[in-house]
């Protein structure tokens, strides 16, 4: 009879014990989905406020809590899809990288950087000035220079990922000036082969201007 009573009693509190640590383990979980919740809330509520300003579709990977991001519709990229892609016209490249990783310097405010490189063999022999065709507003270089806007070009050699900001020969510093080898052309012989070469060209938009 005292085994018997024994027996229940140890069972009795193994079931207790059990019933507690279930019901700990149950507030963690619940726990975590208020917390999983709370951060989906506060990422539906970011895209709510035009994370992404209309120009693409503000999603959050449910497997990576707290990343938000933007999967940017056409010619628009950037962060947040701010960057619109056609801003150097209808044959250069806009640049969004706008630091020289080699040196520091960058693209002074109201400029764009935009350039041409080995890939873009049928404008190697276009003057630099003629590769400003299309400009939203401006049209080519001659409406830009009559607006009040300026550009210059350089030569660089092309880095590790294309772009002003990873070719060699400070292509950022010395580009964004006014009036700098406008007549220039990417293939110059042998000190700018046409395969290893980055021509940047660094433009001034007089409505990016701000008035000191």
């Amino acid at each position: 009879m005292a085994r018997t009573v024994m027996f229940f009693l140890v069972v009795g509190l193994f079931a207790a014990a059990w019933t507690e640590v279930d019901s700990m383990g149950n507030g963690n979980m619940k726990k975590a989905g208020r917390l999983l919740d709370d951060l989906d809330a506060n990422r539906r509520l970011q895209c709510r406020r035009n994370r992404c300003n209309d120009h693409g579709r503000c999603v959050f990977p449910k497997a990576r809590a707290g990343v938000i991001r933007c999967a940017c519709e056409g010619r628009y990229s950037g962060n947040n899809c701010e960057i619109d892609d056609s801003v150097c016209g209808n044959i250069l490249h806009f640049s969004p990288d706008r630091t020289d990783v080699n040196t520091g310097a960058s693209v002074p405010a109201g400029w764009i950087m935009c350039y041409i490189d080995e890939n873009d063999v049928a404008q190697h022999s276009t003057s630099c000035r003629n590769l400003l065709a299309g400009l939203p507003i401006y049209g080519g270089y001659t409406g830009l220079l009559g607006a009040g806007g300026n550009f210059g070009c350089w030569h660089g050699q092309s880095g590790s990922q294309s772009g002003p900001a990873y070719a060699g020969n400070d292509v950022i510093l010395a580009a964004c000036r006014n009036a700098i080898q406008q007549t220039s052309v990417l293939a110059i012989g042998s000190w700018a082969p046409p395969a290893t070469t980055t021509l940047g060209v660094c433009i001034k938009l007089p409505h990016l201007q701000v008035e000191a």
